[in-house]
Order: structure tokens, then sequence, then C-alpha cells
């Protein structure tokens, strides 16, 4: 099952696609108002609700059963989206989808971004994708891996999110060989055929794809 999270940044970022994605919807924040605003059907909304005027909330409260409404308190340790994935999770989604998760403010992009590191998320880092409007973002744990080109992205980076162990970037257009990676971006690699494989023994492994702006 697929569960798609909208987070509450600019949507500027979100891709022209995004109403069109199969699978169930969570709102996350302001996320939820957009998408009570577009008439998408959403299973829940999830987060402080900081975002939204009183007007609004009552609106989405309203518009949804009140216990699909999880409102939490501003002082909490985990963001909006990450509250959201841990409900996916919790549906039983196969794979989690993250829009709205960029631009904005940098605090919340790096949350976002940097999740797995986080306690009770590492198990289900594999199934979620952050997604914009140029940018797919996937999490690989040990092992040997295949990453599948998506249609309209051109390039490719690999960054450790901590410290991997023993990375080997076999036929992408750059290898590499590395005993010991820190967290450090390996960007503008690229495709040479439609898979990538690649293998590393510890850690965990933030792969991207990307194109150009105006692509």
């Amino acid at each position: 099952m697929r569960v798609n999270i909208l987070a509450g940044g600019p949507s500027a970022y979100w891709p022209d696609d995004l109403f069109d994605q199969p699978g169930q919807w969570i709102g996350a924040d302001r996320g939820a108002w957009h998408l009570y605003r577009a008439g998408i059907a959403f299973e829940m909304a999830v987060g402080d609700f900081d975002s939204l005027t009183a007007t609004e909330l009552a609106a989405l409260t309203k518009h949804l059963e009140t216990n699909d409404v999880h409102r939490f308190p501003p002082e909490k340790d985990f963001t909006d989206g990450q509250l959201a994935i841990k409900y996916a999770d919790q549906m039983g989604a196969d794979e989690i989808y993250l829009y709205g998760a960029t631009g904005g403010r940098m605090d919340h992009l790096l949350a976002n971004l940097t999740f797995p590191a986080m306690d009770g998320f590492l198990l289900i880092a594999e199934k979620v994708f952050l997604v914009d409007r140029q940018n797919v973002v996937r999490y690989l744990l040990p092992g040997d891996k295949a990453v599948k080109q998506i249609a309209g992205m051109k390039y490719l980076g690999f960054m450790p999110l901590g410290i991997v162990d023993n990375l080997k970037i076999i036929d992408a257009k750059y290898t590499l060989t590395q005993p010991e990676s820190r967290a450090i971006m390996w960007s503008s690699n690229e495709f040479v055929n439609e898979l990538v494989h690649l293998s590393f023994t510890s850690g965990v492994l933030v792969v991207t794809q990307s194109k150009d702006g105006g692509s």
C-alpha cells in the first residue's frame, strides 16, 4: 500500500502531477489544509497546526472525524512530517511518499532529510521517498542494492547519513570504492544504464535523483 504525505512546504516546489498520485493521503500541518482546499480525500491530519488560523483548524476538524485529527503540542520531539511518516507506517504502508518537505525553513528541510537517524525510524527508512519538482530522495540500508533511474531525472547523488562502511558504487558514470565514508555528498553522478548497482556493509545511504530546474 502506498501512502502519500503532504507537508506544509511552498507549493512552488510541488510536482505538477502531485494530486494525480495513487494511494492514500495524510496531511501534515498546513499540508492537510492544502489537501482540504484541493478537494483531495485524506485519511488524517497530523501536527501541531501552528501554521493554521483558528478558523482554518476548525474547518479542517469539521471536515474530518475528530479521531482523524492528531494534534500535538509545538514542544515535541518530532517534526510534523516525521510524525506523519510514523502514522503512515502504522497504517501498513509499503511505500511512503513525502511531498511539501522542501523549500521554506532550512531546519525543517534538514530534519526531513535526516529522519532515519532518529530513534524508531531506521527500519522504515527504505520505504520513504521525499519528492519535489526537481528531486527524489530515498534511503538505502546495507547490502547489495540497485537504483533504477526515474524518468526525467539526469543526476544521481550519494551521501552517507553518518558513517557508511565499504561503499562501492559499481556501474554509475563515476565509480567509487570507499572503505569508510562520512557525511559528504557525492553529487552530479549519472546513470550509464537504467540501473546503478552499489553495496555497503553498515550505515544509511541517502540517494538523490535530480534534474535541472528548466527540465
